[in-house]
């Protein structure tokens, strides 16, 4: 084979390796269903959460997690307008538009709203930790699925209630020891889970150790 023939073949066989690195570089194409699925999140931050976790529409979302996503996914401090269903809401860290009541009848308070949860292991081991207050009424025992109602009343308990300088040291020491604290931001779940510890304070019911598990194990940030 002469020199001139072999220099051909290379140069062949690099078009041809060429097209096919090409051909697997091109982005997939999204999914029709999966594009159906994101049209029917109520949510620009659930169905920000849903485009990663489905790579951008390419890959099957299981349905526990395209429930989570269609959930009431926002870091507003202020759920008055969604309890009444005649408000609007703000986004979250992953989306700034939010959404209106009206819109997300039927729902309930979710998380996700720092980012997307992609398994739903550590989920599931939180639940089973919430278990542990399941004695104490009106907790919610599946935050990612909060009753509206049920985080305006822990809200408007927040709002109402002061500690004494006693009870303020339990709190900060329940603070101290948390990794979670209420909440990463000062979103609704934030004083929810503020209003909960005053309680759980108040009732003399749980030790600062069990108000700041609780906290680490009631985590909505994704």
């Amino acid at each position: 084979m002469t020199q001139q023939k072999i220099a051909l073949g290379i140069v062949g066989l690099a078009v041809v390796l060429g097209g096919v690195i090409a051909l697997h570089s091109l982005p997939a194409k999204p999914n029709l269903a999966l594009a159906a699925i994101e049209q029917s999140i109520p949510t620009d931050a659930g169905k920000a959460n849903f485009q990663k976790q489905s790579n951008n529409l390419t890959q099957a979302v299981g349905p526990e997690l395209v429930d989570l996503d269609s959930q009431i996914v926002t870091c507003d401090a202020n759920v008055d307008g969604i309890a009444s269903g005649t408000g609007s809401f703000s986004g979250s860290c992953n989306a700034a538009n939010g959404g209106s009541a009206q819109s997300v009848a039927g729902k309930y308070m979710g998380g996700q709203c720092c980012g997307a949860m992609m398994d739903t292991k550590d989920y599931h081991a939180n639940l089973q930790k919430l278990q542990a207050y399941k004695s104490m009424p009106d907790i919610p025992l599946d935050p990612m699925h909060t009753p509206v109602e049920m985080a305006k009343m822990w809200i408007d308990y927040d709002k109402a209630t002061t500690l004494t300088p006693e009870e303020q040291k339990i709190y900060d020491e329940a603070y101290a020891i948390s990794k979670e604290k209420p909440c990463c931001c000062k979103c609704w779940h934030y004083y929810v889970n503020e209003g909960i510890a005053k309680k759980m304070i108040k009732n003399d019911t749980f030790s600062a150790m069990q108000i700041a598990a609780f906290w680490d194990a009631s985590d909505i940030c994704g």
